[in-house]
């Protein structure tokens, strides 16, 4: 089954579209709802998603920043955006980062499975081509990640990975998850959180200079991931190490 995650500040609207549209009809699995855009961020850091239908408008970060947030990690997530605006701009903005669909709030039935249908085939083109391929023992591939994670943590991504190894990113994802229990990011953010705890316990080495060093191009993503890790700030580690 493929994991669809829905964000929508409406709660009527998110759970209607969780329970009423016959999703595994599609082989589809509602894994989550989310109310804004910063939920769907941190359910992204640590559960395994395939598919997002996010609404565009809602509060802390819009559909159109997910997008951007996906798109820029290399995650490998569709993304359909829902929403009432037609303006188009939002349709434009969203193509950027290469969003899969926009569906227009009301949203029609028909609407969805044209959406879906397609989605689900492309889905399942990627699994295909991925079980066609000469696949290598399951522990060597999990191996070869985490070695290429560990010498390239502030430039890794999905793609790069995948490039890496030359194998398709839907695939690596799945065998890490199997055979680790966790998925790619979450654990390329362990790698970095524990670099980043190396360079600042240096003194010479400025908190923004260590967020650049691991991988973050924004201070204020570095710190909450950092926080989410350890429950202090970079600031307070910092501190307690007695520096400034």
């Amino acid at each position: 089954m493929y994991k669809l995650l829905i964000a929508d500040d409406e709660k009527k609207i998110r759970e209607g579209l969780a329970l009423l549209f016959p999703w595994s009809q599609f082989d589809i699995e509602v894994v989550g709802q989310c109310s804004n855009g910063q939920e769907v961020i941190e359910f992204l850091e640590d559960n395994e998603v395939d598919i997002v239908l996010s609404d565009i408008v809602m509060p802390k970060m819009t559909g159109i920043e997910v997008s951007k947030y996906i798109h820029e990690n290399r995650l490998s997530v569709k993304v359909v955006l829902l929403s009432a605006f037609r303006e188009f701009e939002y349709a434009q903005e969203s193509l950027r980062y290469q969003v899969k669909d926009y569906v227009v709030k009301p949203t029609k039935y028909e609407e969805l499975v044209r959406v879906f249908t397609r989605l689900k085939q492309e889905l399942d083109e990627q699994t295909q081509a991925a079980l066609d391929m000469h696949i290598p023992e399951e522990s060597s591939i999990v191996d070869r990640i985490k070695r290429y994670i560990e010498e390239h943590y502030a430039t890794a991504c999905l793609d790069s990975i995948a490039d890496e190894l030359k194998m398709n990113v839907f695939y690596i994802s799945r065998v890490f998850k199997r055979k680790t229990g966790m998925n790619i990011f979450p654990y390329l953010t362990q790698v970095r959180m524990s670099k980043a705890c190396e360079y600042l316990q240096l003194p010479d080495i400025k908190i923004y200079e260590v967020c650049s060093l691991v991988g973050y191009t924004e201070p204020r993503s570095f710190s909450r991931a950092f926080k989410k890790q350890f429950a202090v700030t970079p600031k307070e580690f910092r501190a307690s190490f007695g520096l400034g």
